[in-house]
């Protein structure tokens, strides 16, 4: 049982034993108004099959636009969300920037 005495931290939660494995490779996708990032985590020891079977959950339409690393590797894709898509009528904004147009 984890308990606080005078502002103290409590401490980290023990792994459950037999329990799924941490991934190597994990996305994670933040919606941030008119836009999405997906930030694709990659641990050391990550294979290309893992690379291949996270990277399957960012939209194809994402654009990588920042990358960081230390010992794990972070590719952060950026795409529009799917209200931005639309106009100011609901209708779906065409190529060209013209409304109502698909």
């Amino acid at each position: 049982m984890n308990t606080v005495d005078n502002d103290d931290l409590l401490p980290e939660p023990r792994p459950v034993i037999g329990g799924r494995p941490r991934s190597l490779a994990e996305v994670v996708t933040v919606n941030d108004g008119l836009l999405v990032q997906h930030e694709l985590l990659l641990a050391p020891g990550a294979t290309a099959a893992d690379l291949t079977t996270a990277m399957i959950l960012v939209p194809p339409t994402a654009a990588l636009v920042s990358h960081h690393g230390d010992v794990d590797v972070s590719l952060v894709f950026q795409e529009v969300s799917r209200d931005a898509r639309r106009g100011v009528d609901g209708q779906p904004v065409g190529r060209g920037g013209d409304p109502g147009r698909t």
